[in-house]
């Protein structure tokens, strides 16, 4: 029992790892912006899948440890994370029975949100630009979310997370 929960944790952090790593792949400089949100993606499939044991406080983890990989001002992407976070967690039953189109222009939705608003907060503590390729790095996010779904749900039905 003891063992199998530590082989669980291991699972997610592995998976959130692989995450991070593939959102900051580097890309050429003009693709920048077409880059899928990974990590945000992860991290909404599992809160509404298991939103016990990932939730706000993984989040909000994330998010500091997103900020130092990419030396970006400490907390930025922690609290926009953690208010994202709270929003999934506290509407999860319902973001669940959405099909995978809805839940994929949901992903699109929050994604764009999510970079906007990481935007306004750099804009608001120093000078930022705005990339308009992020939008289409959402909609990207959106295009391969069922196949990340299928994928993540997969491995947490073989690992049995619950």
């Amino acid at each position: 029992m003891r063992s199998n929960l530590f082989v669980q944790w291991l699972i997610l952090l592995c998976i959130f790892i692989l995450a991070l790593v593939m959102e900051i792949m580097p890309w050429p400089i003009e693709f920048q912006g077409f880059r899928p949100a990974w990590l945000v993606m992860v991290l909404t499939y599992w809160i509404m899948a298991i939103p016990n044991k990932i939730s706000i406080g993984s989040a909000f983890a994330l998010g500091v440890l997103w900020d130092l990989v990419l030396g970006s001002t400490l907390g930025t992407h922690a609290l926009v994370l953690s208010v994202f976070a709270y929003l999934i967690a506290a509407n999860h039953l319902i973001l669940r029975n959405f099909s995978l189109w809805q839940q994929s222009l949901l992903v699109m939705m929050f994604v764009a949100v999510i970079r906007i608003s990481i935007f306004l907060v750099e804009l608001f503590l120093h000078s930022a630009i705005f990339n308009w390729q992020e939008l289409i790095g959402a909609l990207i996010s959106g295009l391969l979310w069922p196949w990340l779904f299928l994928l993540l749900r997969k491995i947490r039905r073989q690992a049995h997370l619950r």
